[in-house]
């Protein structure tokens, strides 16, 4: 698995990037040919946007289109200049993270490159971006995209460490990202609305904001159809919880679950619909 790997990001390193994204869109298309659970897919996306087969098979299609590009571009990660990096990304709103001056927390989903994103992040804003990850199995592969998403800097954590560990970064002024739109376990999350359906969802953002007192970020990133490059939009702060009453950490995990499927209903494509999220459901009482 190393050596394909490495052999691979060497090869899409090497080859120019417009090539790179024309061979990640042809693989992204053959995976949509031979996805499995096509049907289900196809029919959540109908039933979250409420919209006709047709424009569903669309949003579909060019999910998986992006996917592939966005699997190719991190397999290239290793071998891109600053140079590169800066001209194929772009942020908005980066000047509100400059000038909070102390440590805050930014809410991440699964949209456009967010391999990339992360990876970037750090260089553009000037401090030591800390991203929480589930680790990925095989450990060879776990170790090679942990190497990749530290490339420029970020540090990578893995999400069953040491909450005491996490709030010493943020003691240190460095700010932590959270992915926000996997499913979770009963024991790992709480449930919130999404797209009308209770989904489970981590609370461990809301818990580090309400005992740091750290400000939440929003940040979700989309591929410009034009041109390719990727444009990584930061919403304005959301104020921590008041306390750590279920109540207000139910709030907080709400809000950014409401701003990221907003973020989705404008660009449906660039969301992993393929991910099941809503698969832990509330107990029947």
């Amino acid at each position: 698995m190393t050596l394909l790997l490495k052999s691979l990001s060497w090869l899409l390193g090497h080859l120019p990037l417009k090539w790179v994204r024309v061979l990640g869109a042809g693989l992204g298309r053959l995976l949509g040919l031979v996805a499995r659970r096509r049907s289900e897919v196809l029919t959540r996306i109908q039933e979250c946007l409420d919209v006709p087969e047709s424009e569903a098979k669309d949003i579909f299609k060019r999910m998986y289109r992006n996917l592939g590009v966005t699997a190719f571009e991190t397999l290239r990660i290793p071998y891109m200049t600053d140079k590169e990096r800066d001209r194929i990304i772009t942020f908005t709103g980066m000047d509100k993270m400059k000038a909070e001056k102390g440590s805050f927390l930014a809410a991440v989903g699964h949209t456009g490159n967010w391999e990339l994103c992360a990876a970037a992040t750090t260089p553009e804003m000037g401090r030591t971006l800390n991203i929480v990850v589930k680790s990925l199995k095989p450990e060879s592969l776990n170790h090679w995209i942990t190497t990749a998403r530290s490339h420029w800097g970020t540090q990578v954590h893995d999400r069953r460490g040491s909450v005491r560990d996490l709030l010493r970064i943020l003691k240190s002024n460095d700010p932590i990202g959270f992915i926000i739109d996997q499913n979770a376990k009963r024991n790992w999350g709480i449930f919130v609305d999404f797209f009308g359906k209770p989904a489970c969802t981590t609370d461990g953002l809301a818990q580090l904001a309400a005992i740091s007192k750290c400000p939440v970020f929003p940040v979700f990133s989309r591929r410009i159809p034009q041109d390719g490059s990727l444009l990584v939009e930061i919403g304005d702060p959301i104020p921590p919880p008041k306390d750590r009453s279920d109540e207000a950490i139910r709030e907080l995990t709400q809000d950014v679950t409401k701003r990221l499927e907003a973020f989705i209903r404008q660009y449906p494509d660039q969301w992993i619909w393929m991910h099941r999220r809503w698969r832990t459901q509330p107990e029947e009482s």
